[in-house]
């Protein structure tokens, strides 16, 4: 009986043979990391979803385009070739279609290579295999920290049984409020984030879906607190920006770590 490798490998024989070197090279290296057949599906809806991408990456019509000038974006971050967009060091342009709607987003990769950090050819599909794998584990798993203490606080406001904010002025002071319950709506959303972002993945995404999942796991945490803290002080001045701030250095954080490293392994300086 055939490999799970020889399965897909026969089923993308229709791909341009470099495409189809580096989807398989992706495979192997999510083999490697633990995915099993139940975290990738089976052979055929694999080699599905790669052929469906390659046909996205050739149509770059298909979900994108803009309103007078302003890029729209309607596939969402659940596109892996529209999340990728976040750290793409090879694309010269800093602001970026955003993964969802109207507006730009920054590409993290070419901030990067404008600092002076690498270059653009310092960074391909095999960079992140430079990198110890308990250490992509671990930050694959590190939205479930946030989502934890998401939880924790969402809880211990709902059980004090007192109203909680749902929004804010200008100073950080409540300016509506809701039922003990809605404390629980960021610790829901923070474990929505930490369940997507922990997902099996290949390429680059083992680093990119990771360190969404913990930026929207760590936001949705730092909400619980701001709701916390202004359920029990209403009269004081929340500090909204620093909360906010805290959340805001997760998503870069969680990529220079195994960028750091992976190209510290390949001999260039970070």
């Amino acid at each position: 009986m055939r490999s799970y490798e020889d399965q897909v490998a026969a089923a993308l024989e229709a791909l341009p043979a470099d495409v189809r070197s580096a989807a398989l090279d992706d495979l192997r290296a999510a083999l490697l990391d633990g995915a099993t057949e139940a975290d990738l599906g089976s052979p055929a809806e694999y080699a599905s979803h790669v052929l469906d991408a390659f046909a996205r990456s050739t149509d770059p019509a298909d979900g994108e385009g803009d309103v007078f000038g302003v890029p729209f974006e309607t596939r969402g971050p659940t596109d892996p070739a529209v999340r990728s967009r976040i750290w793409a060091p090879a694309d010269p342009h800093i602001l970026v279609p955003r993964m969802f709607g109207l507006g730009w987003t920054i590409n993290l990769g070419a901030v990067a290579v404008r600092l002076g950090l690498l270059r653009p050819d310092d960074w391909d599909d095999e960079s992140l295999d430079q990198v110890d794998p308990r250490l992509l584990t671990a930050l694959r798993y590190a939205p479930v920290a946030w989502a934890a203490a998401a939880v924790v606080i969402g809880v211990q406001t709902w059980r004090r049984g007192e109203p909680v904010p749902t929004s804010w002025d200008g100073r950080g002071r409540p300016k509506a409020w809701s039922t003990p319950s809605a404390a629980l709506l960021n610790s829901a959303i923070s474990a929505g984030f930490a369940a997507w972002g922990t997902r099996a993945t290949t390429g680059d995404d083992r680093m990119i879906r990771p360190a969404l999942g913990a930026a929207g796991a760590s936001l949705a945490c730092a909400m619980a607190v701001l709701t916390s803290r202004s359920a029990k002080h209403p009269d004081e001045n929340v500090p909204v920006p620093a909360l906010l701030a805290v959340a805001a250095a997760v998503l870069p954080g969680h990529i220079a770590l195994p960028v750091a490293v992976a190209l510290r392994k390949r001999g260039h300086r970070w």
